[in-house]
């Protein structure tokens, strides 16, 4: 997968998170941008069949309590393979949180891999689902991949955003103050960039990504660098 690190602005230091990666590359965390269109926002509760909050915590939980096995890494819906997926309605079910050419990044089932996999370091502190926008090629105002510069730009969002813990912060603080150790930032990157790009035949390993938060009135600000 690939490696992402971390740089920060103070107010995540005066929180005293503290990161548990090794990486020496570097990231920074990302100002208020240009308001941006597209995307939605989740809500806290149903709308026209949409599940309720509880009802996903109900059903991530369940889905961790069963999925015990490689340590906890059967509870990582995100890598299941095709076959996998197919043959396990529940995961099924979690995959589809989000929207078109989206995965949900759910903390509390959350992994990283490469060097010491290790799982999302205290969910409890994070919203229960990020949305992330996944790799297409064409792209898209989602997703794009700039041949040109190499470089990657992807939106993300707070599923249910009335019940983000952070979310009376300002600006990119509404994920980055709750992820709840820094090297989770990875995890979303990482998903972001899922497979390398090689799913729609890119090729993303080294590829600077800016993530892109759209927050619920539907602006987007730049939300993480990633080099």
């Amino acid at each position: 997968m690939r490696k992402t690190g971390v740089f920060f602005l103070s107010v995540l230091a005066a929180l005293g998170l503290q990161s548990c990666s090794s990486s020496s590359d570097t990231g920074a965390k990302g100002a208020a941008g240009a308001a941006g269109g597209g995307g939605t926002a989740g809500t806290g509760g149903s709308s026209g069949g949409s599940p309720t909050y509880d009802e996903v915590k109900a059903w991530v939980d369940a889905y961790k309590a069963g999925h015990p096995g490689r340590g906890g890494k059967d509870w990582d819906v995100t890598m299941k393979t095709p076959a996998e997926l197919a043959a396990d309605p529940d995961a099924q079910r979690l995959r589809s949180l989000c929207g078109k050419d989206q995965l949900p990044v759910i903390p509390s089932i959350a992994w990283e891999y490469g060097g010491s996999d290790h799982q999302w370091i205290n969910p409890a502190a994070s919203a229960l689902v990020y949305c992330v926008y996944i790799p297409v090629n064409p792209g898209t105002s989602h997703w794009n991949f700039d041949a040109a510069t190499g470089d990657t730009t992807a939106d993300m969002y707070v599923l249910f955003p009335d019940r983000n813990p952070c979310k009376d912060k300002p600006g990119a603080d509404q994920v980055m103050a709750c992820l709840g150790d820094p090297s989770n930032i990875e995890i979303l990157v990482d998903t972001i960039n899922i497979n390398d790009g090689h799913d729609v035949g890119l090729e993303l390993s080294v590829t600077p990504t800016d993530v892109m938060l759209i927050q619920p009135d539907g602006t987007k600000i730049l939300l993480y660098h990633s080099t």
